[in-house]
């Protein structure tokens, strides 16, 4: 298996389940990784997934705001997998940094592992 991932990528978004999520939005962190099929050598990008393609898949997700994290995982995994079928497997982690919960946290955080 070949892995193509990107890791950290920074957005600011309006997910969230309350009203003041939607309007003053957070800050978030994504990591994507997928499998393909790595028995031969690639040597050209059509072969591949590009991971410019992950983060426009990743950014148009991002763009549109979702109540719940998990929705969201679900979309970008959903997503990656109609953009680039030779996709065998991905995880999608998603960290909401500093949710508005009262308390002194670093972030929450939604993972999708998925076999296809």
């Amino acid at each position: 298996m070949l892995t193509i991932a990107l890791e950290q990528a920074h957005f600011h978004a309006y997910h969230g389940f309350f009203p003041e999520e939607t309007i003053i939005g957070n800050e978030f962190v994504l990591d994507i990784y997928v499998r393909i099929p790595g028995t031969v050598p690639i040597d050209d990008l059509s072969e591949t997934v590009n991971y410019q393609g992950i983060y426009e898949v990743a950014k148009a997700v991002m763009a549109i705001p979702k109540p719940l994290l998990e929705e969201v995982v679900y979309a970008i995994t959903d997503q990656l997998k109609s953009r680039y079928p030779g996709i065998t497997h991905s995880n999608v982690i998603l960290r909401k940094l500093n949710p508005p919960m009262g308390a002194s946290i670093r972030n929450s955080m939604v993972s999708l592992e998925k076999d296809y």
